[in-house]
C-alpha cells in the first residue's frame, strides 16, 4: 500500500466515522432525516468496499466503536434493552388521562 492510498483510506474512514456519528445523533430512527442519513451512509460504505478502500470488517469496527461511544453498550445489548423496554412501557402507560371527553381536558 502506497503512502497516498493509505492517506486516502484514513481520510475515507474518518469521513465514514463522521457519518456514523451523525446518524447516531438522530434520536428517532423513523424520522426522515435518519432515513436520509442512513441511505447516505449505506451508499458511502458500499462505495468504499467496491473501490477497495476499506473492508466490511473495518466498516463494522467503526460502527461498533461509534455505537459504544454514543450508547455505552453493544448493538446487541441495545436491541435487547429496547425490546424489553417496549414490553415494559406498554404496561406502564397511564391511559386514564384520556377518559374525560376532549372538551373537558386541558
Amino acid at each position: 500500500m502506497s503512502l497516498n492510498s493509505h492517506y486516502q483510506k484514513l481520510k475515507y474512514l474518518d469521513a465514514l466515522r463522521e457519518l456514523v456519528a451523525e446518524l447516531y445523533s438522530i434520536r428517532d430512527s423513523e424520522a426522515p432525516k435518519y432515513k436520509t442519513k442512513g441511505g447516505e451512509f449505506h451508499g458511502f460504505a458500499k462505495a468504499g468496499v467496491i473501490l477497495g478502500v476499506a473492508t466490511k470488517e473495518e466498516i463494522q469496527k467503526i460502527i461498533d466503536e461509534e455505537h459504544w461511544s454514543r450508547y455505552g453498550m453493544t448493538r446487541k445489548e441495545r436491541r435487547a434493552k429496547k425490546a424489553t423496554n417496549k414490553i415494559e412501557n406498554d404496561d406502564d402507560v397511564d391511559w386514564s388521562v384520556y377518559d374525560p371527553p376532549t372538551i373537558h381536558r386541558k
